[in-house]
């Protein structure tokens, strides 16, 4: 009789389990997108500040940590912090 370890064990685990964590990472994607919160991808750039209606610069430098995990930008024009979006944010 074969017996199985817990290491063996705990890589078939692993091998079962991500393709359910793939599709739940694609499903939060796609729900992200459509409802436009910080998991999903904006495919259209904003151009212009919504506040002042400044350009917004075509190359986008994070100036937090917020900025740099989500995207977004600080408004040259009026220190408005906007979302990937072009939202403002609400501090």
């Amino acid at each position: 009789m074969m017996s199985i370890g817990l290491g063996e064990l705990l890589v078939i685990a692993v091998i079962l389990a991500m393709p359910v964590l793939a599709v739940l990472g694609i499903v939060l994607l796609v729900k992200g997108t459509k409802d436009k919160t910080n998991l999903g991808i904006n495919f259209t750039i904003p151009s212009a500040c919504p506040k002042c209606a400044a350009p917004l610069p075509a190359v986008r430098v994070p100036k937090n940590f917020r900025q740099m995990m989500f995207g977004g930008w600080t408004c040259s024009g009026c220190g408005v912090e906007l979302d990937k979006w072009g939202r403002e944010l609400t501090k």
